[in-house]
């Protein structure tokens, strides 16, 4: 009978043979691996959406700015038209001043509101303000066309959605008189102009920006243009992002709350770092006018106050353990430690000469497989630490048991036990390593193999001494 020539090249039954066949069997595993990513990426999806709707019945994403001056104008002109006469034009509109000095103050109650598994971070604002008006400087150098009228100014200010406002807010000038705001209807407050970049949280896109402000405003009706400060007091409810646009030339703001899982956001930096106690957090910024960008006063023909929602000092709220970047983070890295138990098998199988068949790869390979199905399940129910610990608990049991009955060793059972308990507490490690998740895979991967090479450095791939000995 005609040999094969390959026989010859890598015998039947060496240990090159099976490496080449593990690897292959690694990759495989790839395959529901990629089903499992998938699974987690829609639930990532459905889990955002969710946590939208749930936000939205509370006011959404809110961003808050002002008090502003509004004054009117009239304004006549000569222009040519298109026949190149000179035409003498007069049209109306709004001029908006901004204040000299702004400050806002904001206190946060946060508590999570549930739908089903989902959850979302819900909000009651209390807010304060107070802003200095200097209108004579602001529209100094305006042109003297431009003929305002006094005494129809307003304060104004904008929100997010203003049906999530929980109070009749009112201004409170100086001279102890007060306004009460109403909403706005000659105006059009439009979100931040195209190639502004816009912020989002949780893969969802605030609100504001895409369907533009609500505006509303009080009459603070001007004998002259001597400077005059005010204050209002605002409450409104919102979710899972809370932001102050910087409404005067100068702000500062302050926004603090009960809880501990915040984050700084917004198109300005803090003047420092988020600062936490056993009661909240406590925020703090500001923003003087160089560094805000815009002018002292601008014609809303050719500004919109949306812009101003750009230059925002905000807040989000993230559950401190995370659901789904974890399980993700972990399902990137599984081909890697599956991959490691497979490389553990092997080299089990060349120093105690007892062999496992292919079959047995592959179940140990899906039960790691389903570890990340539980994992998942679990970690939307439970969060992703208490979770992790009761997936990899089953897991190795399994695992371990399933290496013991196999090799009807008690001993390799236990050795199972340990050595997957260890890799598993790794895998944790690694997952919880969120910056530094890529490193800390890279000198796991580099240490498993290094480990392999080491141990395997005197066996026969080829098998030839153990196909010599079974010819003699």
């Amino acid at each position: 009978m005609a040999q094969n020539p390959i026989a010859g090249l890598i015998p039947r039954g060496s240990l090159g043979l099976k490496l080449l066949l593990v690897c292959l069997l690694v990759l495989v595993m790839g395959i529901p691996l990629v089903f499992v990513g998938g699974l987690v990426g829609q639930r990532e999806t459905r889990a955002a959406q969710v946590t939208a709707q749930i936000g939205q019945l509370s006011g959404g994403q809110q961003i808050v700015g002002g008090p502003m001056l509004l004054i009117p104008y009239q304004r006549s002109y000569d222009a040519p038209d298109d026949q190149g006469r000179v035409q003498h034009r007069t049209e109306q509109g709004n001029y908006v001043v901004f204040a000299e000095t702004g400050a806002a103050d904001s206190t946060l109650t946060v508590e999570q509101r549930r739908r089903g598994i989902y959850r979302a971070a819900v909000y009651n604002a209390a807010m304060q303000f107070s802003a200095h008006f200097a209108p004579e400087s602001a529209l100094r150098g305006v042109d003297p066309s431009y003929r305002f009228d006094w005494s129809r100014t307003r304060i104004l200010m904008f929100v997010s959605d203003s049906r999530a406002i929980r109070n009749a807010a009112q201004v409170r000038f100086a001279d102890g008189g007060t306004a009460t705001f109403e909403p706005v209807s000659d105006l059009s407050v439009n979100g931040p102009p195209p190639g502004v970049t816009v912020p989002t949280y949780g893969g969802v896109t605030a609100p504001a920006y895409l369907t533009g402000l609500q505006a509303f405003a009080a009459a603070a009706p001007l004998a002259t243009q001597a400077p005059f400060d005010v204050q209002t007091r605002l409450d409104l409810s919102g979710a899972q992002r809370f932001a102050f646009a910087a409404f005067a030339q100068d702000t500062t703001a302050r926004i603090h709350g009960n809880r501990r899982d915040a984050s700084a956001e917004g198109y300005f930096q803090s003047n420092q770092p988020l600062q936490t106690t056993d009661h909240g957090f406590t925020l703090e910024w500001r923003v003087p006018f160089v560094a805000r960008g815009l002018e002292k006063a601008a014609d809303l023909k050719n500004f919109s106050l949306g812009q101003t929602s750009a230059r925002d000092m905000a807040v989000s709220f993230v559950d401190p353990d995370d659901i789904y970047r974890g399980v993700g983070r972990a399902v990137a890295y599984g081909i890697m430690f599956i991959g490691i138990v497979f490389l553990a098998t092997l080299i089990f199988e060349a120093v105690s000469g007892k062999k496992a068949h292919p079959a047995q790869y592959i179940l140990v390979g899906l039960a790691q497989c389903v570890f990340y199905l539980l994992l998942l399940s679990l970690t939307e129910l439970m969060g992703f630490t208490l979770a992790f610990i009761i997936a990899a608990a089953a897991t190795v049991g399994l695992l371990a048991y399933y290496a013991g009955a196999s090799f009807k060793s008690q001993a390799v059972g236990v050795r199972a036990l340990m050595a997957l308990a260890v890799l598993y507490g790794a895998m944790y490690v690694l997952m919880t390593l969120e910056d530094f998740a890529l490193l800390a895979g890279s000198v796991v991967a580099f240490a498993v193999i290094a480990a392999t090479m080491i141990a395997t450095r005197r066996i026969d791939w080829y098998g030839r001494n153990q196909q010599t000995a079974s010819t003699d």
